[in-house]
């Protein structure tokens, strides 16, 4: 359950537009997801190679999402950050920032819940493709 109770299926029928981070792996992810939900109707963005590695020379790997969601995030928008550990700092700093800018935030934290980094990137994988079938009407 997202914030206020409401599923991930929820959120991204409610949201205006959902941004997708994620590091390595779950950037991959998130970049499948995002197609998935494009597929779906949902306006669905991840940070695209370019921008990143822009943003990172510019300013620092450590704010390559969070300037990103500043830029372009509003109320109303929805984050949904991918990571294994939960712990890295350019994922901390986009959810604060969306936070900050009154985006609605949900996360998929694999050490948050013992999984190991395989296991949370399949986590990821499996609760996109619910999330999909669920807004094509399949589940």
């Amino acid at each position: 359950m997202g914030k206020g109770g409401l599923t991930l299926e929820e959120e991204v029928k409610r949201a205006r537009r959902v941004y997708i981070i994620g590091n390595g792996g779950s950037f991959s992810n998130a970049q499948h997801l995002a197609n998935d939900l494009e597929g779906a109707g949902v306006r669905a963005h991840t940070l695209n190679p370019a921008s990143l590695t822009a943003t990172a020379n510019d300013h620092g790997y450590g704010y390559v999402f969070s300037r990103w969601v500043l830029l372009h995030g509003e109320p109303g928008d929805l984050l949904i950050a991918l990571s294994g550990s939960g712990k890295s700092k350019n994922i901390v700093n986009a959810v604060k920032a969306a936070k900050l800018i009154g985006m609605r935030v949900y996360t998929i934290f694999g050490a948050t819940e013992g999984l190991d980094m395989q296991a949370s990137e399949e986590k990821q994988l499996a609760i996109g493709h619910r999330v999909m079938k669920w807004l094509r009407g399949l589940s």
